[in-house]
């Protein structure tokens, strides 16, 4: 029982709006800077569900994602001007391909030196292509294998989120710490710093173009609703995102002075995702893991683990940024949509669309990846 049912959607809502508007202050704050907005929307989120507050799972959570989100990946893509992202992105899909090596690593690993029981290599299959491309891939890579022992299942995907969670907030924590800042460079992280203190967010500036919002909203949801019809003709609904994204390069490439002058797309798109944000920290209930979870946490930090540890040598070893790694890192472990929301939320706009393009990425090879894994070790 939570304070607030999971059928209460208005009060749901406004606790969700709160989270974000609370990470916007928070970040503009002396104090809130040291970190940056997304990880006080997750600790507002993990606060208010792990208190009792507000429900783990509740139909709220479900349209952020399933509708918001995607609807957000256009509003953020609508300036991606091809012509200067493709240098970027070279060094970001390098940086996505050693994080995806160093989770399988990790998930071979694991599979040999923990105690995994009798489905051992389905876990280390299914592992393997959550941590490459999503939880749909975990799903689908389950159902190819024969993974289909319920209670393992739901430790595997408890333990999944438990692990996830708190790694997303590693993520947007380790560009504010000094020790790694002075080891990795990054002229991207160190340019957006300064833009910050240069021109802080004023409260209340500027004044809303509704024409504009209005339009590029509804441009965004026709461009998710054709990408997930086209998806869905062809069979492959799961990739809906890679047809929403390329719908939105597309039109920012066929028309980028027109896509130039809107105003408040960006924005729009970053509030959607800070929404996103608290229903990540609110749906992760830090207390229900018992049993067979427990041995499938250290697994999975052990995967995370190896990612981590591989894709930050290889960082420094070809000198690549530091933000791109850790948006390729999000989009390995967590998938595109958080790839697109740890850029946007730590102001690197032009990571942007190599994060969504890499974690699409992800999802068209976790599959046939976790496959592979449970095949080798079977």
């Amino acid at each position: 029982m939570t304070l607030i049912s999971a059928d209460h959607l208005f009060a749901l809502v406004a606790i969700v709006v709160a989270g974000a508007a609370f990470a916007f202050w928070a970040e503009s704050q002396r104090w809130g800077r040291q970190v940056s907005g997304p990880v006080w929307a997750i600790l507002f989120g993990l606060l208010l569900s792990n208190t009792g507050v507000v429900p783990a799972s509740t139909p709220v959570f479900s349209m952020v994602s399933d509708l918001l989100v995607p609807a957000a990946i256009p509003l953020l893509l609508f300036k991606a001007n091809l012509r200067r992202i493709i240098a970027e992105t070279g060094p970001m899909l390098l940086a996505f391909m050693i994080g995806v090596f160093g989770a399988a690593l990790g998930a071979v690993i694991g599979f040999y030196l923990l105690p995994l029981g009798a489905e051992a290599v389905q876990l280390a299959g299914v592992f393997t292509a959550t941590y490459t491309g999503g939880s749909m891939n975990f799903v689908a890579v389950a159902k190819a294998v024969g993974f289909n022992d319920s209670s393992q299942y739901a430790a595997a995907m408890a333990a999944d989120n438990l692990v996830g969670t708190p790694y997303l907030l590693v993520l947007v924590i380790i560009p504010s710490i000094a020790w790694v800042r002075r080891r990795f460079a990054s002229p991207i992280i160190e340019e957006t710093a300064r833009e910050r203190v240069e021109h802080p967010a004023e409260e209340g500036s500027g004044t809303l173009n509704l024409i504009h919002l209005s339009g590029a909203l509804a441009l965004s949801l026709a461009i998710c609703a054709l990408g997930f019809q086209v998806a869905d003709a062809l069979g492959i609904g799961r990739y809906g995102i890679l047809f929403i994204t390329a719908f939105a390069v597309i039109i920012a490439n066929i028309s980028p002075a027109a896509m130039s002058r809107l105003q408040g797309d960006f924005e729009l798109g970053t509030l959607f995702m800070y929404l996103f944000f608290v229903t990540i920290g609110a749906s992760a209930n830090l207390f229900e893991l018992a049993g067979e979870a427990m041995i499938l946490v250290p697994y999975a930090m052990m995967i995370v683990g190896s990612h981590l540890l591989v894709l930050m040598i290889g960082t420094k070893l070809l000198k690549i940024d530091l933000a791109e790694a850790l948006v390729a890192s999000n989009a390995c472990i967590m998938g595109p949509a958080t790839a697109a929301a740890i850029a946007a939320g730590q102001g690197w706009r032009g990571l942007v669309t190599p994060g969504l393009l890499v974690g699409v990425l992800g999802y068209v090879i976790a599959n046939f990846l976790g496959v592979a894994v449970t095949e080798l070790l079977g």
